[in-house]
């Protein structure tokens, strides 16, 4: 009780000390009217239900609270779509997958992606969850054993694809690039394998890669998806855990020309970029892996561009979140911050962020957390802040 409802309290104060999010908070009596109503509904149930306006400015404040994410200065605009009782439906599995490509669909927004967080069902008082996801992303490529050891796809979603696989997907085709299925966790119990994007191959949007001045680069047949769709990460505001909430944003190009593809236990794409420019390769003395990686990440912001899709830059996120930390300051609001993820895995020195330090005390009452997967029982303590 003591810990929540402190929790609650710091978050209603957030509330009224924000000049929107306090009239919400005036329309419904002010907040000494609703801390007394939470204290009243904890000491009866154990828990409290959050106001649509609470959940929306909470999950807003999340964001902004999010120490690792560079983009927090569109915290304002995210859209919160609220299916807080999508598990009670006649059919919950239809229910939540109708929510999820509508969400998906219209994150797309043709091309220009919108942030959109769509709210499931809180965790109970005894630690359960009504509903979870298998999926770490709605959007996501497989990851295939190969019989000498070697990993078709993306060597991150090997163990999620072979779970997919012993429930029974049976994938069309098995390819570098293959849109892994999706499966829930209802009340502890596993749905059946939904094969969402073979079934409606126009929701997965891809962006196929080529390079504005190596025309060999084409035939590397790279690609990635549009829509970056967390669906793993808990959410929580004013004490409230809510452990499946999926949310998006845009990507930056760096998340993807020099991680997803670059990283040597992901796509090691970077040796076959080498090869199209016709690089010396044999010592490290000559920048090879820095060049491809530059020209990398230079089709992918050209390829998206090319597309109409909404991607950032690493030196203009960079820009913006440094004006966005200058103008919290001048609200007396300290932005929090891991420095080790807020710079950029390339070109590093260039951005604000490389010559600044932070704080990286992570706000527990409202934020977004890792937590252990497949709905645990109890919440398991943890070293790292950033863990439920």
């Amino acid at each position: 009780m003591n810990n929540l409802f402190s929790e609650a309290k710091a978050f209603i104060a957030c509330m009224e000390a924000d000049s929107i999010a306090n009239r919400m908070l005036d329309a419904e009596g002010g907040s000494e009217v609703r801390l007394n109503a939470i204290a009243q509904e904890i000491e009866r149930s154990g828990t409290y239900t959050h106001t649509p306006k609470e959940l929306q400015f909470g999950a807003r404040l999340a964001w902004r609270n999010s120490n690792r994410c560079i983009g927090r200065h569109l915290w304002r605009s995210l859209e919160v779509r609220d299916f807080r009782d999508a598990h009670a439906a006649t059919n919950p599995t239809d229910a939540v997958n109708g929510a999820l490509q509508s969400h998906l669909n219209d994150a797309f927004n043709a091309g220009r992606i919108k942030s959109i967080i769509s709210v499931f069902a809180p965790r109970r008082p005894d630690g359960s969850d009504a509903l979870r996801m298998a999926n770490h992303q709605l959007t996501r490529y497989a990851g295939f054993r190969m019989a000498d050891d070697t990993v078709l796809g993306d060597p991150h979603s090997v163990e999620l694809t072979d779970q997919c696989i012993e429930y029974g997907w049976s994938p069309a085709h098995r390819t570098q690039f293959t849109p892994l299925p999706w499966q829930f966790i209802i009340e502890g119990e596993r749905t059946p394998i939904m094969d969402v994007f073979e079934e409606q191959p126009d929701l997965f949007q891809e962006v196929h890669l080529t390079h504005p001045d190596i025309p060999e680069f084409r035939s590397l047949n790279l690609k990635w998806y549009a829509v970056p769709l967390l669906s793993d990460m808990a959410m929580k505001i004013g004490g409230i855990v809510y452990p499946f909430a999926p949310f998006n944003g845009f990507y930056m190009g760096t998340e993807i020309g020099a991680r997803n593809l670059s990283d040597k236990d992901r796509y090691n794409a970077l040796p076959a970029v080498a090869k199209v420019m016709g690089m010396d390769t044999s010592s490290n003395r000559s920048l090879w892996l820095d060049r491809a990686l530059v020209e990398l990440n230079r089709a992918v912001l050209y390829s998206f561009d090319l597309a109409g899709i909404t991607i950032g830059d690493h030196h203009t996120l960079g820009e913006q979140f440094e004006a966005f930390c200058q103008a919290e300051s001048r609200k007396n609001r300290e932005v929090k911050g891991d420095w080790s993820w807020l710079v950029p895995p390339m070109s590093g020195s260039l951005t604000p962020q490389f010559h600044r330090s932070y704080d990286n005390e992570v706000v527990r009452h409202t934020n977004f957390f890792y937590q252990e997967p497949n709905a645990p029982k109890k919440n398991k303590a943890s070293g790292c802040p950033f863990h439920l």
